[in-house]
């Protein structure tokens, strides 16, 4: 992930995410990972330690207690925003999905939201690398949940990895699920969806392909966004479902790839698949 273009203080913004991320790196992972050399990483880990974001360790960085703190907070603080739409949003996507059907969903809180609408469907099976979702999900209609191994991510609550879970001899298999069920960061007007990482861009991606079909949750602040990584396009295997009517340029290009618009105010549940 080659970065010697980024303005200095946007890739030590960068830096301090891997950080918060990972916990720690030594200088020559950060060199590596942002594509600059050593003694760039130094000046930009030096800069860092003076705001308090970092502190320094024999050959290396680590997160400050403080700042692993406060890392946290955005996804507490993302839990209460627009929380009226994405409970909405959980409650028209949790409606399309059967009983018996499998599912693959990403982390963050508006797949979070869909936890009190599947609890009550019997025998679904649920692949998630959202930590918080298990707990959440459990009841006895839960046939199974699996949850993805991978790094661990402070901010998002959620492990990054590949789409693949053990057989129980240790072997990764690779899965397939009816749906995949994505919270993404901004859908732009051509219809390209985005999410702030590109590691997390990938696994969507994968998580993607490794479904039947797609539910996109995106509540309207979404709209017209891009974010740094771009996850993938919409198409006829596509359902978004929002709260709010989206732009004009957005819902006729997804007519023209096929993909389904679910405005959750004008929708009347059928109980069909999308």
């Amino acid at each position: 992930m080659p970065k010697e273009s980024l303005y200095p203080a946007r890739r030590r913004a960068e830096m301090q995410e891997f950080l918060r991320d990972r916990g720690q790196a030594s200088i020559h992972e950060l060199a590596t990972e942002f594509g600059v050399s050593e003694d760039t990483v130094r000046r930009d880990v030096e800069t860092l330690a003076s705001q308090g974001s970092v502190e320094r360790t024999h050959g290396g960085v680590t997160i400050s207690p403080d700042d692993r703190f406060n890392g946290v907070v955005p996804f507490v603080r993302r839990i209460d925003a627009q929380a009226a739409a994405k409970d909405e949003i959980a409650r028209v996507a949790a409606s399309l999905i059967d009983e018996g059907q499998s599912m693959i969903i990403y982390g963050g809180t508006t797949t979070l939201a869909l936890a009190k609408y599947l609890a009550p469907k019997r025998g679904i099976t649920v692949v998630t690398n959202n930590l918080a979702l298990p707990q959440e999900l459990y009841s006895r209609g839960v046939r199974e949940i699996y949850v993805l191994g991978g790094s661990y991510r402070l901010r998002s609550q959620v492990t990054i990895g590949p789409v693949a879970l053990s057989d129980g001899t240790g072997k990764p298999r690779s899965i397939h699920a009816r749906w995949a069920i994505i919270g993404v960061g901004g859908v732009s007007e051509e219809g390209t969806v985005w999410t702030s990482s590109l590691p997390e861009a990938g696994m969507m991606r994968e998580m993607m392909d490794c479904a039947t079909r797609t539910l996109l949750l995106a509540d309207s602040t979404k709209f017209g966004k891009r974010e740094f990584a771009e996850v993938a396009d919409l198409t006829a295997n596509t359902t978004l479902i929002t709260e709010k009517r989206p732009s004009q340029a957005l819902l006729d290009r997804a007519a023209e790839v096929g993909a389904r618009v679910i405005v959750t105010s004008e929708y009347e549940e059928s109980g069909a698949d999308a």
